[in-house]
């Protein structure tokens, strides 16, 4: 009896998961960034310092998130900026604007301390703030650099959830206050009817010293010059006129011109430090009458004086 063999096929069914891989859209992400500190550079004692938000010297914050997204940037500002050696500079009149994109038109705002400022971003998701103030030394603020810091942070106006601090700089510059020393001109015995003349050169001359920040050059206005000197005691007048000057360390500096305006710019030269030095002399004729009345006659020179560009 043959056997008979029973073969069985197994079939291997083999199964294959897809496995599928969703990747989730991120949101972008908040970002500020401080792309220019507040800038007042060199600042005058008893000068106003004004850096308006579209001056190349303003601070400028850089905000980037979601396309047309509104946000939230709240400011912290100083009051005060401090100096060097601990002394103190007020900083205050803020004002700010904010743009839509990195070109849009600035619209303003008026931020104060811990204060919050509306900004929109554009479809490419970025915004700007910019802020200004200005400063005001005192005679009695010490020259040397001044410095703080702008706080802002940018978030969600409905949460906190997302938010950014970026911090910047404000810094400033006090020069060293001018000071004028006169030493006031003195003619020698002049004679009824016989002009007399004092020359810049002389050493009867008026002299002016300036002093102040070393390299620097300064602006002399002349207020008045006096056309006439006035009798001690009395109205009697004595005329004088034909003014002359000379600028330089000792006056040595350049020969005497007339003074054919009212304003002049000259340099401090370097003393010692950071202190510079010119000084100005003037000369001057006066023209007596034959019958001009014997006695001591003065007169009021009057001059401001500023840095340059101040």
């Amino acid at each position: 009896m043959k056997s008979r063999l029973l073969v069985l096929f197994g079939v291997a069914v083999a199964l294959t998961t897809a496995i599928a891989s969703v990747a989730q859209a991120q949101a972008p992400t908040l970002r500020i960034v401080a792309t220019q500190p507040l800038t007042f550079g060199q600042v005058a004692p008893r000068q106003s310092r004004v850096i308006a938000p579209s001056a190349a010297g303003a601070a400028v914050f850089t905000v980037q998130g979601p396309a047309n997204a509104s946000l939230v940037l709240t400011v912290t500002l100083p009051t005060l900026l401090t100096g060097t050696t601990g002394t103190a500079l007020q900083i205050g009149g803020w004002t700010g604007t904010v743009a839509t994109g990195a070109s849009g038109t600035p619209t303003t705002v008026a931020p104060v301390n811990n204060g919050d400022i509306a900004i929109t971003l554009d479809a490419s998701g970025v915004g700007v703030l910019r802020l200004g103030a200005s400063v005001q030394p005192t005679l009695a603020t010490a020259s040397g650099n001044y410095a703080d810091a702008i706080m802002v942070v940018a978030r969600e106006p409905s949460s906190s959830r997302q938010s950014l601090t970026a911090q910047s700089t404000v810094t400033a510059s006090v020069l060293q206050p001018i000071t004028v020393t006169a030493i006031p001109m003195s003619f020698p015995a002049v004679y009824a009817g016989t002009p007399a003349t004092i020359a810049p050169s002389d050493a009867r001359a008026m002299r002016l010293l300036l002093d102040g920040a070393a390299a620097l050059s300064v602006d002399i206005t002349y207020e008045s010059l006096p056309s006439v000197l006035t009798l001690q005691g009395g109205g009697v007048t004595l005329p004088i006129g034909t003014w002359r000057q000379r600028t330089g360390p000792d006056c040595s500096g350049a020969n005497s011109t007339a003074l054919t305006g009212n304003t002049l710019t000259v340099a401090l030269s370097p003393t010692t430090g950071s202190s510079g030095r010119t000084s100005l002399c003037l000369g001057a004729t006066v023209s007596p009458t034959p019958t001009q009345a014997a006695g001591v006659y003065t007169g009021t020179v009057t001059i401001s004086v500023r840095y340059t560009g101040s």
